[in-house]
């Protein structure tokens, strides 16, 4: 009961303070194919799954956040994702880097900026836009940009999103 109190407390705290509301989950506005083969690039797209950990109550202004999960990319496979973000709750905006591994070690390398808005009850809608900084292995100098969008599910402390770009 207390962590169903807690998770609408969090919500109700996050509905009155963002200020540009998301316009809802999933992709916003992708990336389109032609930008893609315009600079020689490859076409990406991805589910994922993560967990994170929840602010403490009351929130804070600004929570650093934690995020660990899986995403299937299309045509790279399943990768793990870590990453760490700050969540301005008040400004209903968030900055971070995410680290992708695929199963041979190679990491891909990213960070983005974003918004996000209180979405069905116990849950925050958010996007993003990645920006791809290089890696390891297969994504050694590579770049591109990606759009995310998704729901986190403040009482389980997940999120699922999908995301669409290019990689060069």
């Amino acid at each position: 009961m207390r962590a169903i109190s807690n998770a609408l407390l969090l919500s109700f705290a996050i509905a009155g303070c963002a200020a540009d509301p998301v316009a809802g989950p999933g992709l916003q506005q992708s990336p389109s194919a032609s930008v893609a083969a315009g600079k020689k690039a490859r076409v990406i797209k991805a589910e994922c799954q993560t967990t994170f950990n929840a602010p403490t109550l009351p929130p804070p202004a600004i929570h650093g956040q934690v995020d660990i999960g899986t995403c299937h990319f299309t045509p790279f496979g399943p990768m793990t994702v870590a990453g760490v973000q700050e969540i301005n709750l008040a400004a209903g905006t968030q900055s971070g880097e995410r680290t992708f591994t695929a199963r041979n070690g190679d990491v891909l390398r990213a960070v983005h900026v974003g918004t996000s808005a209180p979405g069905a009850p116990g849950t925050v809608d958010f996007s993003a836009t990645l920006t791809f900084v290089g890696g390891t292995g297969r994504f050694a100098g590579i770049s591109g940009e990606a759009r995310a969008g998704g729901t986190a599910v403040i009482s389980t402390t997940s999120a699922s999103f999908e995301l669409e770009g290019w990689l060069k």
